[in-house]
């Protein structure tokens, strides 16, 4: 039995965040992960029929994401690209085209409303509306949804449709009437705090590509580990010792242990250490969907590289032709669905039958024209939803040798990969002021 300094349990966004950032310490993390590849749940592979790359679901980055920035960075991925400004297309149900786009030199919220007021499916009245929403920004409700805060500053219905609706589905990947208002409001907050904070960007290549082969080599170069298809069953800390059960029945001794996998995982290794308090609070966490319909054409349906979706099911549509610079696509749309759980019980057909529905309305594709191939993708736990009115998961346990990260724990922000990767941070910095507190005394 061979003794670490830290393990980390989970391969994705955040335990690769969490290795690389003790690995730049001078600390030699393991890194466990129970599938053969490493990316969590945000991750890609190739496509058979097709022969092109996959995301698990089209993640974009807004330019504000400092934290993802920096990791990147770090490890040496430089396949990032980000709009100059804040300018998003739409097109609405009966194909007319829309652009929400906010003049550069303007502050950014004073920009999102002149946004609103040049954007067609809203009118001056709703920006005005925007603008009484602005002050509240710096007030952040702990105990109401996105709806019900909403409801609170009266918001119009034409501005819950067209901004406030769609951008809770796309940050938070839940419903308004689910969603707490505070996570919501904090991204916001950031996203206009600078310049171009909320200009939008995406992998030029597919995510698996955009960082874990970076990261492994920047962890293996500084002494680290990482085992792929390692399933840890449980802990033992009753003597003492942080000791981890594995599938194959052999054991691991580490000094601390961090968690970077989801809730119910980190309830099933935990569930013998009695943390009965954080095992209760981890159960009312609730899985959120994403759906992503993929579609291959034999010609180019979409010139720019992404579109809104206006009324339709589908929510976005993503032209990953235009997107990838070294992974060709092949005239390959994404078409995206936040929260997808409405859609959960519907047939493939039933769901690529909708897609071909709305990019019709777009006037995107003739009436009978067909894909090539089609390719549905169920990430049937993107995200989890915390409860409204509870407090986010801390990344510390009543263990002072085992920690937390997930862009489901206490950032500040809501589950995404900006919050993932800060959780990284946050428990590396943690393990070191453990492992520092108990080296002896010289």
């Amino acid at each position: 039995m061979t003794g670490h300094a830290c393990v980390v349990i989970g391969g994705g966004f955040a335990g690769l965040s969490t290795a690389v950032r003790l690995a730049q310490k001078g600390l030699t993390p393991l890194v466990l992960e129970r599938r053969p590849v490493l990316g969590g749940r945000a991750c890609s592979f190739v496509h058979d029929d097709t022969s092109t790359v996959v995301d698990n679901g089209q993640h974009v980055l807004m330019r504000c994401c400092h934290s993802v920035r920096s990791f990147l960075d770090t490890i040496g991925s430089d396949t990032i690209h980000f709009e100059d400004g804040f300018s998003i297309p739409f097109i609405d149900s009966h194909g007319r085209r829309h652009r929400l786009n906010a003049p550069g030199w303007l502050p950014p919220k004073l920009g999102l409303m002149v946004a609103f007021l040049r954007f067609g499916p809203t009118s001056w009245r709703d920006a005005v509306s925007l603008g009484r929403a602005m002050p509240y920004l710096r007030t952040l409700p702990q105990d109401l949804t996105v709806s019900g805060w909403l409801n609170r500053i009266n918001q119009s219905d034409p501005m819950r449709t067209n901004f406030w609706h769609p951008l809770c589905l796309s940050v938070l990947n839940a419903a308004p009437d689910v969603a707490p208002a505070r996570e919501l409001l904090v991204v916001l907050a950031e996203a206009l705090s600078v310049p171009s904070g909320a200009s939008m960007g995406w992998s030029t290549v597919g995510l698996s590509s955009l960082y874990t082969e970076q990261a492994s080599r920047y962890i293996r170069e500084r002494g680290g580990k990482i085992r792929r298809s390692t399933f840890v069953t449980n802990l033992d800390i009753s003597d003492g010792a942080t000791i981890l059960m594995l599938r194959d029945q052999s054991i691991l001794e580490a000094e601390s242990v961090v968690l970077a996998v989801p809730p119910p995982r980190v309830a099933d290794i935990l569930a013998n250490t009695g943390q009965d308090d954080l095992l209760t609070r981890l159960a009312a966490h609730t899985p959120s969907p994403i759906l992503s319909v993929n579609l291959w054409f034999d010609r180019e349906i979409l010139p720019e590289p992404f579109v809104g979706l206006l009324g339709g099911t589908m929510e976005w549509v993503f032209n990953r032709e235009a997107i990838l610079s070294s992974e060709g696509s092949d005239h390959h749309l994404s078409l995206a669905v936040s929260a997808s759980t409405a859609l959960a019980s519907k047939s493939d057909e039933e769901l690529v039958d909708l897609a071909l529905q709305d990019l019709r309305g777009a006037k995107l594709i003739a009436g009978d024209e067909r894909p090539l191939h089609t390719l549905i993708v169920h990430e049937k736990r993107a995200t989890y939803v915390r409860p409204v009115g509870s407090n986010p998961v801390s990344p510390m346990t009543s263990h002072p040798a085992i920690f937390l990260a997930g862009d489901w724990t206490d950032t500040g922000l809501p589950p995404t990969i900006e919050s993932a990767v800060r959780s990284g941070t946050v428990a590396a910095n943690l393990v070191e002021a453990y492992l520092q507190k108990e080296k002896p005394e010289p």
